[in-house]
């Protein structure tokens, strides 16, 4: 049987998403060999493990509670209270008082003109900190015992200056699965974390970091300029990565089973959360948009469409299938590899048509000055 033009260009997109699978398992091997190179310290280097903290009432205990049954020996735990409305402040002050590992700050002061405001809650925190390492952490994080103790000993057998973690990710509800496994799957398939590690340049792709475990050198991070320098981005770890990189600072960034987080909690809210930052991922920009939009509808979603229109009409042999066995790989592996069931991947058609929406709304937000998140307006 003759290929038609839509065979030929589904087997053009099975090569390229070869090409994302093959990527997807090399950093899988380089995080396997980073983990050869973690170095116990003969004497552990002071960490200061910094918690920025608004309306996380839900969160603040068990992430609290990691922090502190840790087995690493020299670190201090704090927390920051960043204007909250609810009684996360009343809940650290009470764990405080029953631990004295962990100082409490307390926020009230309004945002300074072209400050966001995780931006301004770390700055803050970093400079009431006494350690060697700062470790930033979100406060929807649960951590192992021996989070802190990995971090130090990947940072330092990888000689780099700033460490980040892909955290397992909990999610409680089908509203989070409608598009956060997609999201991860696209982080792996196209982020070269390798790459990030072994290149100087700043070439697009050269940068990565995620907020949810960020450990940096604490000479580095003030050279650097700190969250200061980047305090009107909304992408704070992202922009603070690339802050180092162009000091000249090693970087690197690998999954790490040692820490979980819950982002979001349903649908709603999970939609929100991206909302306010799918757009700035994308420079704010509108052709980057639609060059982005176009590739994930004709990688992910083309090949599905003339593989159901091939099965319609009788006819199995098509490159299409082939494509969609290898995106299906692709996001079976990802969810796996984020402490998911695999099957959930097989939804990754609807979780892409989500993300196009999350990522309209976020365009619409940014254009209507309406990007809030947790009361407050987000400028960049």
């Amino acid at each position: 049987m003759a290929f038609t033009l839509l065979d030929w260009l589904c087997f053009l997109i099975a090569i390229v998403l070869a090409v994302c699978l093959v990527n997807l398992l090399a950093n899988f091997a380089f995080v396997r060999w980073a983990k050869t190179k973690c170095q116990p310290a003969m004497q552990p280097p002071f960490v200061s493990v910094l918690v920025p903290a608004r309306d996380e009432a839900v969160n603040i205990a068990p992430c609290m509670a990691s922090l502190l049954n840790q087995d690493y020996s020299n670190y201090e735990v704090i927390g920051l209270n960043d204007d909250s409305t609810d009684n996360t402040g009343a809940m650290l002050d009470r764990i405080a008082s029953q631990d004295r590992r962990l100082q409490v700050l307390h926020n009230h002061q309004p945002l300074p003109a072209g400050w966001n405001g995780k931006s301004r809650a770390c700055q803050i925190l970093a400079e009431h900190a006494r350690g060697d390492w700062l470790l930033f952490v979100d406060a929807d994080t649960v951590h192992r015992p021996d989070s802190i103790r990995l971090g130090v000993e990947q940072a330092v057998g990888l000689q780099v200056a700033l460490f980040s973690v892909v955290p397992k990710q909990i999610l409680g509800s089908w509203g989070e699965r409608m598009f956060l496994p997609a999201a991860f799957g696209l982080i792996y398939a196209f982020t070269q974390m390798w790459r990030i590690y072994l290149s100087p340049s700043l070439r697009f792709g050269n940068v990565a970091a995620i907020g949810q475990f960020l450990l940096v050198q604490r000479e580095a991070y003030f050279v650097c300029g700190g969250h200061h320098a980047i305090r009107a981005k909304i992408l704070d770890d992202q922009y603070l990565a690339l802050l180092f990189k162009r000091r000249g600072y090693r970087i690197a960034i690998i999954d790490g089973a040692f820490v979980a987080c819950r982002m979001y909690r349903g649908f709603r809210d999970m939609a929100r959360g991206f909302s306010k930052n799918a757009f700035a991922n994308l420079n704010g920009s509108l052709s980057t948009s639609f060059a982005f939009v176009l590739t994930l509808m004709a990688l992910f979603v083309l090949p599905l469409a003339v593989a159901v229109l091939k099965l319609a009409t009788g006819s199995l042999a098509s490159p299409a299938w082939v494509a969609v066995a290898i995106s299906s790989m692709i996001f079976i592996i990802a969810n796996v590899r984020i402490g998911q069931s695999g099957w959930t991947g097989l939804l990754y058609p609807l979780q892409l048509l989500v993300g196009v929406g999350i990522l309209l709304n976020s365009m619409c937000w940014h254009y209507t000055r309406r990007t809030r998140w947790k009361g407050r307006t987000l400028s960049w």
